[in-house]
């Protein structure tokens, strides 16, 4: 199992990303049962805002990316008391948002890599004392 975040998963519905290839490669992983994806419940608000903003997709395809990334069987996770001030210690710390933080303390928490396409997020939490391997896609 590993954790992704949102710059991961929306590479799965927007054309022309970078590392598109390796999202892709990740899904199948995932929907073949391979390799699971876990996410903590706000990615799918993550996702939604990015689809309800971007220009790049008309109205109705960004509805229709929205509806394949909620039925890809992602396992996700409502976050508990200790995974909240995990989250808030690590925002605190590598000065990141607390939503970039819960995706590392989920991570932490199930004991696996997280997995981000935010080379920025990767390098700010570098040489912190993390419970996970964080991984650039």
């Amino acid at each position: 199992m590993i954790v992704a975040d949102a710059s991961v998963i929306l590479k799965w519905v927007l054309p022309g990303e970078a590392g598109e290839e390796k999202a892709a490669s990740l899904r199948a992983q995932h929907v073949a049962g391979a390799r699971r994806i876990a996410v903590p419940v706000l990615l799918f608000y993550e996702v939604a805002n990015t689809l309800a903003l971007t220009e790049r997709l008309p109205a109705d395809a960004a509805r229709e990316a929205l509806l394949a990334i909620a039925g890809s069987q992602l396992v996700s996770y409502s976050p508990s008391v200790e995974d909240l001030q995990r989250a808030a210690e690590l925002a605190r710390q590598c000065r990141i948002t607390a939503y970039d933080a819960a995706y590392i303390a989920l991570a932490e928490a199930l004991q696996c890599d997280f997995v981000t396409a935010d080379a920025r997020l990767a390098n700010k939490v570098r040489g912190a004392d993390l419970g996970c391997c964080v991984r650039v896609l």
